[in-house]
């Protein structure tokens, strides 16, 4: 399962409350705590409201919505359930060891997410937390990647993101 940014939330939740369900789990630009983001990015989630349904319509990600949704109209009751979302204050770490499937962080080098948090996560799983050795033999079985070049808001444009997915599936 693969979930980026606020989908990437949907495939956390699923693989802790669900682990039978998900064999590998690639989470991309993902913070396990509201607080891992950048300060600045937490105001702007805390000022996000229904109103910006309007003021977003200009915005690709209308577009996109408009495009793909089933209900193109439904696009303020997106943006308030975004919204709701978006406010709430959450803190995952005692979830992160539920999560039984090999794991892939993956990450721009200029995200959204502080680098700090980023160690943080990887080594709530179990990474970084000692050298793999000479032969590897004490290597993760989560894996962390950063990609060079990318923010949270083109990671998934990145040539980058496909190759370090396929490499963690194979």
């Amino acid at each position: 399962m693969l979930g980026y940014s606020l989908g990437a939330t949907v495939a956390f939740r699923l693989a802790v409350e669900h682990p039978e369900r998900v064999r590998r789990l690639i989470l991309v630009s993902l913070p396990f705590r509201r607080d891992g983001s950048h300060p600045e990015v937490v105001a702007a989630f805390a000022a996000f409201s229904p109103e910006m349904a309007e003021h977003m319509k200009p915005s690709p990600a209308y577009q996109h919505y408009a495009q793909h949704a089933p209900r193109p109209e439904d696009w303020g009751e997106h943006i308030a359930k975004t919204s709701d979302l978006l406010h709430i204050d959450y803190d995952w770490a005692g979830d992160v060891p539920k999560i039984a499937a090999p794991t892939l962080l993956v990450y721009a080098d200029a995200d959204s997410i502080r680098p700090d948090h980023i160690v943080d996560f990887y080594g709530l799983l179990g990474g970084g937390l000692r050298d793999a050795g000479w032969d590897g033999a004490h290597r993760p079985v989560n894996q962390l990647a950063i990609l060079p070049g990318t923010t949270h808001y083109d990671i998934y444009l990145s040539p980058a993101l496909p190759a370090a997915v396929l490499s963690f599936l194979q």
